[in-house]
């Protein structure tokens, strides 16, 4: 089954960047942007899905009421359950599952979020569904991805899929807006950000196939001249350095 086998890639990926996930400087830029737009409080239950090494989710653990993170990796779980016991945050737990079929009650969480997965899901229409399902009346959905143009996306589809065999592909802001156009969503918002990083740093935290590395270094060196990735690619005192073009978008849930 293909949902099965990607599954399997997802976790033999994420089972090795379980630790060197947490040094990458990145993955703790803006999360107060999060934090803001989901307009959380102590009063609020959250679901983050697909937590990774629960870096936002301890955050919003800081703040909300109940947090709950969920993953396919046990490796990433167990970093998170760590974060947690160095911020001594009691009012969290980690569950182990699918986010195609979330293992929770209809209207559960105030907020339902997801950082920096999207890319990983074979099917982004029923992962969004759930994330909705799960949501209270009146609670708020937020994706937080990469979103590109369109004349973007094959070049950088490809590039990251060398990188890190487990991404699907990224989605355009248009594949988002359908997304974000559900009925049984209102009160759409979005903010964009970018997250800086050196080439080399990136594919030491990454595990691509034998030999892509070399194939990935050559493209991006190909980009400092034509700009097809979308990722603002530049060379700095002989690095190459380059930009993860990130969107929030969030919105409401409808009381029907």
């Amino acid at each position: 089954m293909k949902q099965n086998r990607h599954n399997d890639t997802v976790v033999e990926q994420f089972s090795k960047q379980a630790i060197p996930f947490n040094k990458i400087k990145g993955h703790y830029d803006s999360v107060e942007i999060l934090i803001k737009m989901s307009e959380i409080s102590k009063d609020n239950t959250v679901l983050d899905i697909a937590c990774g090494t629960g870096i936002v989710t301890c955050e919003f653990a800081k703040v909300a009421k109940q947090v709950v993170g969920l993953d396919l990796t046990q490796s990433m779980i167990d970093e998170a359950i760590k974060i947690q016991k160095e911020n001594n945050l009691s009012n969290m737990s980690f569950d182990l599952g699918e986010v195609e079929s979330l293992p929770y009650a209809d209207n559960s969480f105030d907020v339902v979020f997801t950082r920096y997965s999207f890319h990983h899901f074979l099917d982004t229409k029923k992962v969004f569904d759930e994330m909705i399902r799960v949501c209270k009346h009146n609670g708020k959905i937020m994706v937080v991805d990469v979103a590109l143009e369109t004349r973007f996306i094959d070049a950088y589809n490809h590039m990251e899929k060398l990188r890190d065999p487990s991404h699907t592909k990224a989605l355009t802001f248009d594949e988002f807006a359908i997304l974000f156009s559900d009925k049984r969503l209102s009160n759409h918002k979005q903010v964009s950000y970018k997250v800086d990083l050196e080439l080399e740093n990136q594919l030491k935290a990454s595990f691509p196939n034998k030999g892509d590395d070399d194939k990935i270094r050559e493209i991006f060196k190909e980009d400092l001249e034509k700009n097809y990735l979308g990722m603002n690619t530049n060379m700095k005192d002989k690095k190459i350095y380059f930009s993860y073009p990130i969107t929030v978008f969030v919105s409401d849930k409808f009381n029907l």
